[in-house]
């Protein structure tokens, strides 16, 4: 499974800019990475992968059991 802590190696040299808005995450090293349009991206394409529509419910099962 991939962590946070795989983008945030990529990105240890960036300082954060004058749109910095406090957004990050710390790494095992305990640095504070700050979160990128691209971290987020990619977040979002590994969620896409892993989707899986729910399935439909049994006749008589209520949602959440």
């Amino acid at each position: 499974m991939h962590t946070h802590r795989d983008a945030a190696m990529n990105l240890d040299s960036q300082q954060p800019g004058k749109n910095f808005h406090g957004g990050a995450i710390i790494d095992e090293q305990g640095r504070e990475v700050p979160i990128t349009e691209a971290m987020i991206q990619q977040a979002f394409q590994r969620l896409e992968k892993s989707w899986q529509p729910p399935r439909p419910l049994k006749p008589g099962q209520k949602a959440g059991a």
